[in-house]
């Protein structure tokens, strides 16, 4: 997350501390320190689709599929499943009997990609 690797040189970026760094770059606590910062400062923002667990069964093929969908945002420290997870058990009574099917970073309308 902190640290970008560039090139067969094994030297990269390490933006905790906006400097070069190498693979035996140490993760000392100053780096735990500035990496719970910048995580406090800037939580990430994703967008999660719901499912429900009631299903319906399609006519024409007999494929079962979820009955209902919803896409909810979550904040989160970072992109990951397990992050996602406790994000959601916050507020997982609001949406019982949904499950989360998948998730992705939010960007904002001025994103270019």
């Amino acid at each position: 997350m902190f640290l970008n690797w560039e090139g067969t040189r094994n030297r990269g970026w390490c933006n905790a501390f906006s400097k070069m760094a190498k693979t035996y770059h140490p993760r000392t606590n100053d780096c735990e320190l500035a990496i719970k910062q910048h995580q406090e400062q800037n939580p990430i923002e994703v967008q999660v689709t719901l499912c429900s667990h009631e299903l319906d069964i399609d006519p024409d093929d007999g494929h079962t599929y979820s009955k209902e969908e919803r896409v909810i945002s979550l904040v989160v420290p970072e992109i990951t499943r397990k992050a996602v997870m406790k994000a959601f058990e916050k507020c997982k009574n609001q949406f019982q009997g949904f499950y989360v099917l998948d998730f992705n970073r939010c960007y904002g309308s001025d994103a270019e990609f």
